[in-house]
């Protein structure tokens, strides 16, 4: 008698081994693949996010291409991203700061520095004809004199031709004050130096030195009224240019 209840023990405590066994790989089965999903998620992004009312502010930042950040003077360029989560259409009518002047550079815009580029590279080209005048003029003293009004105006062409040069490099590089981005419903925007994006917003003219790991206070306005009021942190270029800021989040699976 004695035996056979020794024999029931065994086997019971033998089964309690083997379910707590099954119960531990299981758990360890579970650990490892929450592990391995931690280790595909990415990285943080850099900007801020922002929720306002039916729009959704996405990867907010100002970006800088030299670890140095910008200088007084400097202009900077924004990263900006907005979902239009409403019924209607929206429109970004305008962005302040006390950084200094937000502009607004159109793709179109970006594109004209080029043409600018070449256009004084082919007047210069014109102008060593007039110096080989010039020389022959100064071959004769007596007609250095009576040429003299004509030697000026002669000159006075290259002037302008120089420093008409710089003019239009800042022109290119000067966005517009006045402007009127839609977004439609359902959709949203891509405000980057990105070749992806239909643009990007510029702070020209900063004030005071903007440096790595600080914020600029910035107020975006929309049409139909709404304020959004955000520091924006200064972050490095994002490089990964196919990732989409403006999608709702999958959800976890459960174990």
């Amino acid at each position: 008698m004695v035996r056979g209840i020794s024999t029931a023990i065994t086997v019971r405590r033998a089964a309690a081994i083997a379910i707590a066994g099954a119960a531990a790989a299981a758990l360890s089965a579970c650990g490892a693949g929450l592990e391995t999903q931690t280790d595909q998620k990415q990285s943080a992004i850099a900007g801020v996010n922002v929720d306002k009312d039916d729009l959704a502010l996405r990867d907010l930042a100002v970006e800088f291409d030299d670890a140095g950040g910008y200088d007084t003077g400097d202009d900077a360029a924004l990263r900006v991203w907005i979902g239009n989560e409403g019924t209607e259409e929206v429109s970004l009518v305008g962005v302040e700061t006390d950084a200094g002047t937000v502009t607004y550079v159109s793709a179109e815009s970006e594109a004209t520095p080029t043409a600018d580029a070449n256009t004084p590279t082919g007047e210069p080209t014109a102008l060593p004809d007039e110096p080989t005048t010039a020389a022959e003029e100064t071959s004769t003293p007596t007609d250095e004199e009576t040429s003299a009004p004509d030697g000026g105006e002669t000159s006075a062409p290259a002037g302008d031709a120089t420093s008409e040069a710089p003019t239009s490099g800042a022109d290119a590089l000067d966005g517009e004050t006045s402007f009127e981005i839609p977004i439609a419903v359902g959709d949203y925007v891509r405000l980057d130096q990105s070749a992806q994006s239909s643009g990007h917003l510029l702070i020209e003219n900063v004030g005071e030195e903007l440096r790595t790991g600080e914020a600029v206070r910035v107020t975006f306005l929309f049409s139909d009224g709404t304020e959004v009021e955000v520091d924006l942190p200064i972050a490095p270029p994002v490089d990964a240019a196919d990732r989409e800021y403006y999608e709702p989040e999958a959800e976890a699976e459960g174990h």
